[in-house]
């Protein structure tokens, strides 16, 4: 089931939008929830996992650009839409990696294609869950959450936006579960490129502020690897 987050602060257009939705939903056969707040602190404080986000760009206190980047900075990858009566904003919209940016009234032709899009590539992410064996219980984890790993004594700490999962195991055996987003620029370490802001005095500093040890071996290796990253537009 897809989970659908709508975020703008005219309930009117609220409605519209969920009755587009709903259509296009049926239409292709998806099982989904819709969700719908009418502020950018009525949806933080839902707490919930959304698969796919729309989100207007004025809206009171925060705006819709502001809100994406803070949701990026969190590590949160799904995938956002733009919907707004505004044009000038496309270029911003763009930088927090958005789906598509669609100016009211919404045109539905172009609203089912940018959510099937969307669906897509939040399928993508789902499917790739990292499967653990704590003390009490399998876990799966996002892999998109995931910002790095480190082993101390025996001992995995898996370290995502919302929590820090410990498990006994070995970092070569988790290394091989991941995918290429992940460098071993430590022997203790695997660092989600994906979320690499700056890398300083040995340091690989990560979006949400945590820092990880880069060996001093490894310190070429990784500004080449990190330059390569960036210029492949973060695709390795």
């Amino acid at each position: 089931m897809l989970s659908i987050a709508i975020c703008d602060d005219e309930k009117r257009f609220c409605d519209i939008l969920i009755k587009q939705l709903v259509s296009i939903m049926n239409k292709l056969g998806e099982t989904y929830t819709i969700h719908c707040y009418n502020s950018t602190l009525d949806f933080q404080r839902s707490e919930l996992d959304f698969d796919i986000i729309f989100i207007d760009i004025q809206m009171p206190t925060v705006n819709g650009i502001d809100f994406a980047n803070m949701l990026r900075k969190s590590g949160i990858n799904s995938p956002l839409i733009f919907i707004t009566a505004f044009s000038e904003y496309v270029f911003e919209a763009f930088e927090v990696e958005a789906i598509d940016y669609l100016c009211k009234p919404v045109d539905s032709l172009k609203l089912e294609r940018a959510v099937i899009r969307a669906i897509g590539k939040a399928k993508n992410f789902r499917e790739k869950s990292l499967v653990i064996q704590t003390l009490n219980c399998s876990r799966y984890i996002k892999v998109n959450s995931i910002f790095f790993c480190e082993v101390i004594n025996r001992k995995i700490y898996i370290h995502t936006a919302d929590e820090v999962i410990d498990y006994y195991g070995k970092i070569k055996e988790l290394k091989s579960q991941l995918d290429n987003r992940f460098y071993s620029c430590h022997r203790s370490y695997l660092v989600n490129l994906n979320y690499l802001k700056s890398y300083s005095n040995g340091q690989a500093i990560l979006e949400n502020g945590d820092s990880v040890p880069v060996s001093r071996l490894k310190q070429k290796e990784f500004m080449e690897v990190m330059l390569r990253y960036l210029k492949d537009d973060k695709n390795l």
